[in-house]
């Protein structure tokens, strides 16, 4: 029972990781929705970017990928980026000094953002119906990673403007939008490589 068990942990070790990421996820929307505590919000950005590079990492290294593990490490993204970055939008936004032409981009580049991921998802759940592969892609991990120091910079900015008492966000701002820009291109390329891919499969 032990060495199945233990072969189970091994076989099962990115998932479980992918799986503390979720709940983690879950934890930073919760808390944003509830609280202030924007330090504890800010550690948890980072215990969820550091458990993304770590469940992939683990998965290559050790041959342990798995399509349940896609769809949790896509789940966790999901929660992590979408709902975050809408809360922040919706609450955190309006309690800090920026021009209104900053404050309409932001909210229209986020729109954008969650457009996009929403068009990903529907379009995955297609490409698993049909057999096709709807593995991730360099543009999508890339998006990703953008997309996660733009949260990353998001809190630190807050944590600095509210807890530290120091006017910083209509600096950050303008960065914050320039990686969303970045991330959204990312995106467009890749679903483009998506359908590259399956065109080839059809043709």
């Amino acid at each position: 029972m032990k060495e199945w068990l233990k072969n189970w942990l091994f076989q099962n070790l990115a998932n479980l990781i992918t799986m503390v990421r979720l709940i983690f996820s879950v934890w930073l929307v919760i808390l944003a929705i509830y609280s202030q505590q924007l330090f504890l919000m800010f550690i948890l950005v980072i215990l969820c970017g550091i458990a993304d590079y770590a469940d992939g990492s683990v998965a290559r290294r050790y041959g342990i990928e798995s399509k349940i593990g896609g769809f949790l490490d896509r789940m966790a993204d999901k929660i992590f980026i979408c709902l975050t970055i809408t809360i922040l939008i919706w609450r955190y936004l309006p309690q800090v000094e920026v021009d209104v032409f900053w404050r309409f981009l932001t909210v229209g580049l986020v729109a954008v953002i969650i457009l996009l991921e929403v068009f990903l998802v529907i379009s995955g759940i297609l490409g698993a119906i049909k057999g096709l592969d709807i593995s991730s892609n360099q543009w999508g991990r890339l998006k990703m990673v953008f997309q996660s120091v733009a949260v990353f910079l998001w809190f630190l900015s807050l944590v600095i403007e509210f807890d530290l008492k120091i006017k910083i966000f209509f600096f950050s701002i303008c960065l914050i939008d320039t990686i969303f820009i970045v991330a959204i291109y990312l995106a467009i390329k890749s679903i483009d490589s998506y359908y590259q891919r399956w065109e080839q499969k059809f043709n």
